[in-house]
């Protein structure tokens, strides 16, 4: 009787776990390994590329034993995004993929990269892991790219596909979607063909961090909700007259089409750490939830007010939306025109 009664209770625990994070398979975790960049782009959403306070190799496998127990108590599998700054530059970049390969042999393992450190001895370094790659592409040309990330930037980052696809290997590349980056996205999908990459995704321009002086100079901004609509329509367009891959699996593509979109499911899956240990609600956002190896990671994924709030669904101007499910709005831009995840995406356009 006691067997049945802890058998019930446990399973109880287990249901609010569950309900807690929603109805994803997986639970992603992004490590942004360093903070340490060589490149400065005009619109980042880092405020700097200090690496001063980033935390060691011990704490990163603390904050993994972490996780592991976390995505067992969720009964989720693991999938994970290193980040950074630049995380091909990280000296931990090769023990934590052994420590991760080592814990989860078939997870998959994404890395976002500027591209510029990749050659072939570095593409033979990584080939023994099960990694992709994602290569940011800010102009579909040197004289554009160049423009926002430095001199030799482009002509590097492709040099790093190269070197890729000459091992057998691919990768995606990743656009900021802007008002001056909206009038390429053409140009964009053209480039992705010619270098044969896996995809041309695009994210849209959050200004945090550096990008929110490049926004209050006047020099780009996000798109307003006509514009957005616009845009995200000749991106679905363009994808499919081309047959190139990309990421229409974000809020508001529900409204160019019903067959599109998903919701950003912020709160329920993605745990974001920063190079310092803290927990973040999203990857381009300045926002901490707080210390890992100071108050827990189950504590902050699970207790936190801001992440519950998420989780309820509270989110203004959204209530009875009919695309709610599939969309949700994105939080991103949410919190970087008012200062709060829970208010409507100010890109949406009903």
């Amino acid at each position: 009787m006691i067997s049945a009664l802890f058998r019930r209770l446990q399973n109880r625990i287990e249901n609010f776990l569950l309900n807690s994070v929603g109805s994803q398979r997986t639970l992603v975790a992004q490590f942004d390994i360093t903070n340490a960049c060589n490149l400065r782009c005009v619109h980042c959403y880092h405020p700097h590329h200090s690496n001063r306070d980033g935390i060691g190799l011990p704490e990163w496998k603390k904050i993994i034993e972490e996780y592991s127990g976390l995505m067992g108590k969720l009964r989720l599998a693991p999938s994970f995004v290193l980040c950074g700054g630049e995380p091909l530059l990280s000296p931990f970049l090769i023990p934590i993929l052994d420590e991760l390969s080592g814990r989860w042999s078939d997870a998959r393992i994404a890395i976002t990269t500027n591209g510029t450190p990749l050659d072939r001895a570095m593409v033979r370094r990584l080939s023994r892991y099960n990694t992709a790659f994602q290569i940011s592409l800010d102009g579909p040309d040197a004289i554009r790219h160049d423009a926002v990330r430095g001199s030799g930037a482009f002509d590097a980052a492709m040099s790093g596909l190269a070197a890729l696809q000459e091992a057998g290997r691919n990768a995606r590349f990743l656009a900021v979607l802007s008002e001056r980056s909206s009038h390429w996205i053409a140009d964009f999908f053209a480039e992705a063909g010619k270098r044969r990459a896996e995809a041309m995704n695009f994210v849209r321009f959050i200004s945090q961090g550096v990008g929110r002086g490049y926004r209050e100079q006047g020099r780009d901004r996000p798109l307003g909700p006509v514009e957005l609509q616009e845009a995200m329509t000749r991106v679905a367009r363009l994808s499919r007259e081309s047959g190139i891959h990309t990421n229409t699996n974000q809020p508001l593509y529900a409204l160019v089409d019903p067959a599109l979109g998903a919701h950003g499911q912020m709160g329920f899956q993605g745990v974001i750490v920063d190079y310092r240990g803290r927990l973040k609600v999203s990857s381009r956002t300045d926002f901490f939830l707080g210390n890992i190896l100071e108050e827990g990671l189950e504590n902050l994924f699970l207790n936190h007010p801001i992440m519950k709030s998420l989780r309820s669904a509270r989110i203004e101007g959204c209530h009875g939306c009919v695309y709610y499910s599939r969309c949700g709005g994105d939080r991103n831009s949410s919190f970087a025109e008012f200062g709060s995840f829970l208010k409507k995406d100010p890109g949406c356009w009903i």
